[in-house]
């Protein structure tokens, strides 16, 4: 790793705590005013960064800032998890909003989250209407209903596996559920 990266890593710690502790974080375009006079490559690789965190913030409204200047971040699955935690009120949330990213989401850590994801749901009765869209666009994920698949003994597995998804999976991608 050259020294220059440890450099930037080390700058948008202090940066990203700054914009914290000082709440322009709560706003895209005050965050880009804030760091407009930094390096090019702190900036992009900020902005990237502040990607990831308005997703699992699932601050739909910053994130669509962010994605209008061209960031981009490599989704886990425990970002999925950390937006859908974050799911609070009816209306789109990130994770409908990036619907062919979740769909297509292909992760090995799916156990925790899934299992986090559950809990969250059945202990938030009075959210669950707002969580019933995310939760239909995860049971789409051919990863997650593998797995699911594969581990029906866990207690998110019946809730999780798309049973018609199932089917498509036993007929065209076999080595899938293998």
């Amino acid at each position: 790793m050259s020294d220059r990266l440890h450099e930037i890593i080390a700058e948008i710690g202090v940066l990203h705590k700054e914009l914290i502790d000082n709440n322009k974080i709560k706003d895209a375009n005050e965050v880009f005013e804030y760091i407009e006079d930094l390096p090019s490559d702190i900036r992009e690789h900020y902005l990237d960064l502040l990607l990831q965190y308005y997703f699992q913030e699932n601050d739909l409204k910053n994130l669509k800032e962010l994605l209008l200047v061209g960031a981009k971040f490599d989704m886990r699955f425990s970002d999925v998890k950390s937006a859908f935690l974050n799911i609070k009120q009816s209306g789109e949330n990130v994770i409908e909003f990036m619907s062919d990213s979740i769909v297509f989401l292909k992760d090995n850590d799916l156990d925790e989250n899934l299992n986090e994801m559950y809990n969250y749901y059945i202990n938030n009765e009075d959210l669950q209407v707002n969580l019933e869209e995310s939760i239909e666009l995860i049971k789409r994920n051919r990863y997650v209903c593998a797995f699911c698949y594969q581990n029906e003994d866990k207690s998110y597995s019946k809730f999780f596996l798309n049973k018609n998804l199932l089917e498509s999976l036993k007929r065209d991608l076999p080595y899938l559920l293998g």
